[in-house]
């Protein structure tokens, strides 16, 4: 028995054949493709247990208690415009863009670190003397020996409360920067949203140095002096950084000696533990769009700066 289709017949066999070869080719990609993009397992990060505590004269003082490091004291001083004071010449003194930072580490031991500390401030420079300050201590502190450690290091270092903006006066320097160099358009600062924090993070990665981005905790919002030149930007390009930041993120999170600089910054920078929480938690929802949104933004900013130096 021969089968006979009109020719309108064969045309919508022919149709709905291809339209069933497509569906399932569809089907049988989609999930392949997907697989590349999935969501990265982002497990929970242990609290840092910091204890923090004000002393009489308005300073600032942050302890991590940890029992597997040494007694470890860190002074973050609030950055002038004296650049004599940078060629001071101390192995426990670091200089950045806006501020300095004198580092202790005591040993294990309190009572024979005591003479290592004395010895210290003794040789403390005398033109660091009588600045804003804050104090960061880690090790097997307790909250009394930690009080009490810091009470001799600010009385005898006169430290000072850091200003109601820590970066005022660098950011009053970036306007000193400004006014001498409007003839020299490669000079500018850009100023970054404060928010998404995912997205600070990714810039971040961009700079060649720490010192070209600092935070106006003031405006709420990050100065970037240097602007990076950018890759350009794709789903595969952008997941491949998701996956190596979020494994250094969690390293550097689990790290002591890390986790020493993250309390530093947020104690200094007056951030709270959550932002960078925010920006672990939501590396999942920054796509290739908000991104270039923010960094759009970023670049407005930079042409704002243009106009009214002109």
């Amino acid at each position: 028995m021969k089968l006979r289709f009109s020719r309108s017949s064969l045309n919508l066999i022919i149709f709905t054949c291809i339209i069933l070869i497509g569906w399932a080719s569809i089907d049988k990609n989609s999930p392949e493709e997907s697989s590349k993009f999935q969501p990265l397992d982002l497990p929970a990060l242990s609290d840092l247990n910091q204890q923090s505590w004000s002393s009489h004269e308005g300073i600032q003082v942050v302890w991590q208690t940890r029992l597997d490091t040494d007694f470890q004291i860190r002074i973050r001083g609030q950055g002038n415009d004296d650049s004599a004071n940078r060629n001071l010449e101390s192995t426990f003194i670091s200089w950045q863009a806006d501020y300095w930072q004198w580092d202790i580490n005591m040993g294990e031991d309190f009572e024979p670190g005591l003479s290592k500390l004395s010895q210290q401030i003794n040789h403390f420079p005398t033109q660091l003397k009588n600045q804003p300050a804050i104090i960061i201590l880690q090790g097997p502190w307790s909250a009394d020996i930690a009080r009490l450690t810091s009470a001799r290091i600010i009385k005898s270092l006169q430290l000072k409360p850091l200003e109601i903006s820590t970066l005022s006066n660098a950011t009053h320097t970036d306007t000193q920067i400004h006014a001498q160099t409007k003839s020299q358009t490669s000079t500018v600062i850009n100023t970054c949203p404060w928010q998404p924090v995912s997205a600070q993070f990714w810039l971040q990665d961009q700079l060649s140095n720490a010192k070209q981005s600092r935070a106006d905790i003031a405006h709420k919002q990050w100065l970037v002096s240097s602007w990076p030149e950018l890759a350009p930007i794709n789903k595969q390009t952008l997941y491949i950084w998701k996956q190596t930041f979020v494994q250094q993120w969690q390293l550097n999170w689990q790290n002591p000696a890390t986790q020493f600089d993250i309390l530093t910054d947020l104690a200094y920078y007056r951030l709270p533990q959550n932002y960078l929480l925010e920006g672990y938690w939501g590396i999942n929802a920054l796509d290739v769009k908000q991104l270039e949104i923010y960094l759009s933004q970023c670049q407005v900013s930079k042409q704002a700066l243009h106009a009214s130096e002109s």
